[in-house]
């Protein structure tokens, strides 16, 4: 029972306060400014999901380590990404750095998806191996039409290129494993999902960096924070079912 509250309460808490945040700050029209006065609260959202990262790691077992660092690792990459003073005094595009970050990220999360599941088990048969094509295929496409931009840099453009075929294939190894077994999994799934909504809008406003939206930095974030909830809890639950049906 204490499992299921901390599981539902503490996300429920930190989406919800993000909703309020952004009501406060609904009368400013300027991206910019919003993020200004918001870089703080935004960071402190992350480290939130963090220490609630940490708590489910107290409460599980070893297995959780790598969720926990690849939590860590995209609170780095959301210091980057948030352009505070030091980050811009050192970089000439911070986002680089976050794209860095957020790559390591991922591949803490694979090495934590691979502990659940074996490559033989999940691509059993052709389907699953069609549907991780079409998730390889479809960050190009998102690329081509809404994230390019010849003018920003090539280690940016190459970056978030790269950076996009990972999360795709991590995307599509969540939604393989639910349609497979269902249950727990779907908490992956939607986690992954989000998390490619979340990066697929920043994709096509910060990155690309010829439009801003005046919620240019709000969506990527709600979107973003209801992805990292859904997969903590998604790894916690999945490891814990693995572990008792083993």
């Amino acid at each position: 029972m204490v499992y299921y509250l901390i599981l539902t309460t503490i996300p429920f808490a930190i989406v919800s306060a993000f909703c309020i945040h952004w009501y406060t700050i609904s009368g400013e029209p300027s991206p910019e400014k919003r993020l200004e006065i918001s870089r703080g609260v935004y960071l402190g959202f992350s480290f939130q999901v963090l220490v609630f990262a940490w708590l489910l790691y107290q409460l599980g077992h070893s297995r959780f380590a790598f969720p926990l660092y690849a939590i860590a690792f995209s609170m780095i990459g959301d210091w980057f990404n948030l352009q505070f003073p030091l980050a811009k005094r050192y970089m000439k595009d911070p986002v680089l750095g976050g794209i860095f970050s957020f790559a390591i990220a991922q591949v803490f999360f694979l090495v934590a998806f691979r502990q659940l599941i074996s490559w033989e088990e999940l691509f059993s048969s052709a389907r699953p191996i069609i549907i991780s094509l079409i998730f390889l295929i479809l960050p190009a496409v998102i690329f081509y039409f809404r994230v390019y931009n010849p003018n920003r840099s090539k280690w940016v453009m190459v970056s978030a290129f790269l950076y996009g075929i990972l999360l795709c294939f991590f995307v599509s190894l969540c939604v393989n494993a639910y349609l497979l077994y269902g249950g727990v999994w779907i908490y992956l799934a939607i986690g992954a999902g989000f998390f490619l909504l979340s990066d697929a809008v920043m994709g096509e406003t910060t990155i690309n960096g010829t439009r801003h939206p005046k919620w240019e930095f709000q969506v990527p974030w709600i979107t973003y924070l209801i992805a990292q909830c859904f997969l903590i809890v998604g790894f916690f639950l999945v490891s814990h079912t693995r572990l008792i049906a083993h």
